[in-house]
């Protein structure tokens, strides 16, 4: 979403640091899981081994060319920003129609995943983004330091100081991390919840360990695009598929990882009941889903205007699936005089996805091969309901994605563009939007992963997991 998580990280979302929010309390989580951390790095003579990395080879090779990227090309516009650009052009004349561009579109439509290995520089996560893309709440923000082979996909392409060079942002919805089964939002969503508390609840009772902190290795796949909200136009992970990260406690490297099968089509149509087939690709190039702006909540504001209902705007957004495996991802011992390795794992897998493991005891790694089979196929998200948004906070969100920072008025762009057409639907029009917007939740993803011991090997298969991985490894010499 943003660039820093400095200048636009305060500026769009009012991050509040994951350290009070869970009510198994994320001040504890988060303790826990660094309280005998050393460093992120072990050591194979005087060569520095990450924690934890993609296969260099697979991964170059898996992304295939870093092209420059184009702000015009992938956004549409390279001088005003998402939803904000409606000032300046009116809402029918908006050229971006997305909120995050792809750099290298796919045939239909969706951005290439890429991969990259290196180090967070920072982290947070917020309840406050704007809900239309957001299905499983705000996201979590991270910078990344990236690794030598993968510099080129941090870029910055407009005005503006943008993601200092040799990072990359990244971000993945808070309500996409593995959570505690016991949580109630993995089962079920009230019909009433407003998306703020929805968002405010995603950011608790997540599974110990599986928050990514500051200084850990990082393994990130996700799609490669330039967040078409601000004037620096940078390019980002987003959303994030696939995530291992991890650290050095005690004498062990610890790396927990986690595969978010629910990826934003940024289309919509007017039938939610589309909203979930993620195993029907039509959809994805079908012209009865359009994006947001100008195309969806023009057309919606013009049925209003037309039939002279007043009746709440809804707007279902098509999830699309990630169905793309990682590469093979190494995670490394401490440094040590063992000639040995200490392995233990746990690994729940959807069914038609295979983990495999080899040990190079000569370097003290591990490396790991996730496989998804023919069988493999994405579970449809669950517990779709519509939570409500006022407009007035889509405008402040929205807001800051404004070249001049003037204040964004949705609602009145929508009235003056379409109102005069038909005086005589005007009331209607007026009384549509004082309703809340509705938009897409769905139940948050739930584990029941085992906790990281210094024993034990297994994959289990865990047939109503939305995750296709969710999993630790602990590696340590004997």
């Amino acid at each position: 979403m943003d660039t820093q998580i400095g200048e636009y990280k305060l500026r769009r979302k009012s991050i509040r640091r994951l350290l009070a929010v869970s009510t198994l309390g994320l001040t504890t989580l988060i303790a826990a899981s660094c309280s005998s951390t050393t460093n992120n790095s072990t050591s194979t003579g005087s060569t520095p081994m990450p924690v934890v990395a993609f296969n260099s080879t697979s991964a170059v090779s898996f992304n295939g060319p870093i092209s420059t990227a184009n702000a015009l090309k992938a956004c549409g516009n390279n001088k005003y920003g998402f939803i904000a650009e409606i000032q300046y052009t009116g809402p029918t004349n908006a050229k971006i129609t997305k909120h995050y561009g792809p750099i290298k579109p796919l045939a239909n439509g969706m951005p290439k995943q890429m991969e990259a290995s290196g180090t967070v520089v920072n982290s947070g996560g917020g309840n406050v983004d704007l809900p239309f893309d957001h299905s499983f709440g705000g996201d979590f923000s991270m910078d990344m330091s990236l690794a030598s082979p993968y510099l080129k996909l941090g870029q910055n392409v407009g005005t503006g100081s943008g993601t200092p060079k040799g990072d990359v942002h990244i971000e993945v919805q808070m309500g996409e991390f593995p959570h505690v089964v016991s949580d109630p939002l993995t089962q079920s969503v009230p019909s009433t919840m407003a998306w703020t508390d929805y968002a405010t609840a995603a950011e608790s009772s997540i599974v110990p360990g599986f928050i990514p902190q500051k200084g850990d290795s990082i393994a990130a796949q996700g799609d490669w695009v330039i967040d078409c909200g601000h004037p620096d136009f940078h390019s980002e992970l987003h959303e994030l598929s696939f995530l291992a990260f991890g650290h050095v406690t005690g004498n062990a490297s610890v790396v927990h990882a986690f595969y978010n099968p629910y990826l934003p089509s940024e289309l919509y149509n007017s039938n939610p009941a589309l909203s979930s087939q993620v195993n029907n690709p039509s959809l994805l190039t079908s012209k009865s889903d359009v994006p947001l702006i100008p195309t969806y909540l023009v057309n919606t504001v013009v049925g209003v205007a037309t039939n002279k209902t007043t009746t709440p705007i809804s707007v279902p957004m098509i999830i699309a699936p990630s169905t793309v495996a990682p590469q093979p991802f190494t995670v490394c011992a401490p440094s040590g005089t063992g000639t040995n390795l200490q392995i233990s794992y746990a690994f729940d897998v959807r069914p038609g996805v295979e983990v495999s493991k080899s040990v190079d005891n000569s370097t003290g790694c591990v490396t790991f091969t996730v496989n998804f089979t023919s069988s493999y196929q994405t579970l449809p998200p669950a517990g779709q309901v519509e939570c409500q948004v006022p407009w007035s906070f889509i405008n402040q969100n929205a807001s800051p994605y404004s070249s001049t920072g003037k204040s964004l008025n949705i609602q009145q762009e929508i009235t003056n563009a379409i109102g005069g057409l038909d005086p005589s639907a005007l009331p209607y029009i007026q009384a549509t939007l004082q309703h809340p917007l509705q938009v897409n939740c769905y139940d948050q993803s739930g584990s029941p992963i085992s906790q990281v011991s210094s024993s034990g090997q297994s994959v289990s298969t865990v047939t109503n997991q939305f995750s296709p991985i969710v999993g630790w490894a602990r590696v340590a010499r004997s």
